[in-house]
């Protein structure tokens, strides 16, 4: 393929494999999965939400209102969604307090109410916005102002968000208790679960316990009905907003309804753009919406899963309802709703479902549970197949003994290393668990938990660097294990040449006195006879060194290897021994790759991104005000600029990713270099994202938008 065909056929490739053989099995009921795609349409809606005032309306083409934008931003947050216009929310958010009282109001030249203000709150601690002054006298408007159980209820959600007390707990609990029945619970007949539920909350955020837990998840238990979810007494059909209510008090209590059952429910409700409706036969809007992405993010807790998946950067390694992509005996395993289970009454020797496809250097992400804690299973990777049923390689072990250690399958048939004590700490033996499992080179990390397990370097260069994946299921008796949320990230591996060939290749350029390795990936299409675009990439703290290599493994190397046709230009990865400071060896070493791969390949030298994340992320803002001329545009990931340097970048197009749950001082210093370049741009593109409730992992997120590579390729720099 031409360079110039690659340049018009910018879009996502399929991994197409091949189906595994079909067999007849009875396996348990498995609820659908909260999809990646299905948060994604949600959020997609909730964002469509957002008007030009900054506000969110409740629905399409209704007026802003303060409750529908602290809302939407916190769904947003539970289904990793983004706002459009942070800056506009926040403008939007200010406009809605009331000077004179110090509370806030439904909407903008309103009069402040308990509610508003307590529901501002929590916005203006969603954006960042709540400085001292601002809660300070928002306690001060409750505490004068309050009065009534729902103004308890409402002023302490709003005070828990932003960590804050009020010297008139003392008084609030007495208006809660003063509904308290002989039994503890709340409330009376078919009312009794809401009513108990929405005062134990209250309850809880003031510091006060239950006299007696059990008495209270009785009532709130009895009260589920029979499709699922809870109403209130005036109210036949159940609504989301009472089960909203329940459902925060059995979260708080850490315990569970009928979930299966309760997510049905919230299934019923949901509408085809995404939104969710409060109850059968009501419109979707932002209130549904919320209630039920808080409500399905509590189940998956409860259930030991992780929140919200981060799906960003990873390929599903599972089909919807078959084994496609993978092979082993199909009475054994089976592939249901999202989900591959592995099922045994007895059974004589280990069987292993395999994949089709073999991985070198990656990071997965798998989510497992083994029925009861019984039995034994494990994930194999780097591995081959040994006979008709055994598989040899490392394996991430599950199951009694055994549970977060690496183990050597049928190769050294011994434990390489136990997992740690922390990480065990974290094991859920009868529900969900998570393991991360990166293998880079010889270096193996497992993460069980979020907790680090393992850490084993090899150092048997004759262990194999790549192989299958492979799920287990282990000799002996009953055994039960399902995998699901199983993604995989694919690293690239570059070749040590000086090739011009597609792929990723390391060269070495001389550097004063001294070699310094890089990365260089040429593109499809590349034939040294058309100009091709440049970028370049400067990596985090993380990935310091000199094998030349680390850097092309985190951030855009892993979004190229994914999607090779999508990235239709040139990208160099060098490598800092210490920082990316404008006047710093590195800095200057990077330059001078840029200029060698300049000399070596075709490149449209008014056609160079600069782009980094973290460290390299704040050596994008300085080395491209220290030299703009030969840049035509800067992609800084969660980096920290200096605002000062604004005017030195004013000619060039500015595109800033943050995920606003990295550090405040990260998120804080984006949105004033943003307002900075808005301010002394010379009319050059700038554009802002901020994801919600990601931490400081933004890049792949980044890297993966097929819109942020149309912009880079979009820059060009003036000839002058």
């Amino acid at each position: 393929m031409s360079i110039q065909a690659v340049f018009r056929t910018i879009g996502r490739s399929a991994i197409v494999y091949a189906v595994a053989g079909v067999g007849i099995v009875a396996f348990g009921l498995i609820a659908e999965a909260n999809t990646p795609e299905r948060y994604s349409k949600t959020a997609a809606f909730v964002s469509s939400l957002q008007n030009r005032d900054g506000g969110f309306s409740a629905r399409p083409g209704d007026p802003s209102t303060l409750g529908a934008t602290s809302s939407a931003l916190r769904s947003l947050r539970h289904i990793g969604g983004s706002v459009r216009d942070v800056s506009g929310a926040i403008d939007y958010v200010k406009s809605c307090r009331d000077a004179a009282t110090g509370g806030f109001a439904p909407r903008p030249g309103g009069a402040a109410d308990v509610r508003s203000t307590a529901v501002g709150l929590m916005a203006a601690v969603e954006l960042l916005i709540a400085d001292e002054s601002l809660r300070k006298s928002v306690i001060d408007y409750l505490d004068k102002n309050v009065k009534t159980f729902e103004d308890v209820r409402i002023a302490v959600a709003g005070l828990e968000s932003a960590k804050a007390v009020s010297p008139r707990f003392a008084e609030w609990i007495a208006v809660v208790e003063a509904g308290r029945n002989a039994s503890g619970t709340f409330g009376a007949g078919a009312n009794q679960a809401r009513a108990t539920g929405g005062s134990v909350v209250a309850l809880l955020r003031m510091g006060k316990s239950p006299a007696d837990p059990a008495v209270v998840l009785a009532a709130m238990r009895s009260g589920q009905r029979p499709d699922g979810g809870w109403g209130s007494a005036e109210a036949d059909a159940s609504d989301l907003e009472t089960t909203y209510r329940v459902m925060r008090a059995f979260y708080m209590l850490k315990d569970a309804p009928d979930i299966a059952a309760l997510r049905r429910f919230i299934d019923s409700l949901e509408g085809e753009n995404g939104g969710y409706a409060v109850k059968k036969g009501a419109p979707v809007d932002q209130s549904g919406t919320y209630f039920a992405t808080i409500i399905l993010r509590w189940t998956r807790e409860l259930e030991g899963e992780p929140a919200l998946v981060e799906t960003a950067g990873f390929k599903s390694l599972i089909a919807a309802n078959d084994l496609a992509g993978w092979e082993g005996d199909s009475t054994i395993w089976k592939a249901m709703n999202g989900s591959i289970v592995g099922k045994t009454s007895k059974l004589d020797h280990n069987d292993f479902l395999a994949s089709q496809a073999t991985f070198g250097d990656f990071i997965l992400k798998a989510t497992f549970r083994l029925k009861d804690g019984a039995g034994n299973s494990g994930i194999m990777f780097r591995s081959r197949r040994r006979g008709a049923h055994e598989m040899s390689g490392y394996q991430a072990d599950i199951g009694q003994n055994y549970w977060g250690s690496l183990y050597d399958e049928s190769r050294r048939n011994k434990t390489l290393v136990a997992a740690s004590e922390p990480a065990l700490k974290r094991l859920h033996k009868t529900s969900w668990n998570q393991y991360m499992i990166r293998a880079i080179g010889g270096d193996v990390r497992l993460t069980l938990n979020g907790v680090e397990s393992v850490h084993y370097v090899e150092q048997d260069d004759s262990i194999a660097r790549s192989g299958s994946l492979g799920l287990q299921v282990h000799a002996g008796g009953p055994t039960e294990v399902e995998f699901k949320d199983l993604y995989i990230q694919k690293l690239p591996t570059p070749v040590a040449d000086r090739s011009n060939a597609p792929g990723f290749h390391i060269r070495t350029h001389k550097f004063g006195n001294e070699e310094r390795k890089y990365v260089i990936y040429v593109p499809e299409g590349y034939d040294a006879t058309v100009p091709v675009p440049a970028v370049l990439f400067l990596h985090g703290s993380g990935e310091r060194g000199s094998d030349g290599i680390i850097p092309s493994q985190v951030g855009l190397g892993p979004a190229i290897a994914a999607q090779p046709s999508a990235h239709p230009f040139l990208a160099v990865f060098p490598q800092a021994r210490r920082t990316w400071a404008a006047d710093s060896d590195d800095s200057r070493a990077a330059l001078a790759a840029l200029d060698d791969v300049e000399s070596y390949f075709v490149v449209d030298t008014r056609r160079v991104v600069l782009t980094g994340l973290s460290m390299g992320g704040r050596g994008a803002w300085e080395i491209a005000a220290a030299h703009p001329e030969r840049f035509a545009a800067v992609v800084p990931v969660c980096g920290i600029g200096k605002p000062e340097d604004a005017g030195k970048l004013k000619d060039l197009a500015i595109w800033g990713f943050v995920g606003d749950a990295d550090r405040d001082q990260t998120v804080l210093n984006l949105r004033a270099m943003i307002a900075a370049l808005r301010s002394s741009s010379s009319g050059a593109e700038v554009r802002v994202t901020e994801y919600r409730g990601v931490g400081h992992n933004s890049w792949d997120r980044a890297y993966g938008d097929p819109e942020l590579i149309r912009f880079m390729l979009a820059q060009k720099r003036p000839k002058h």
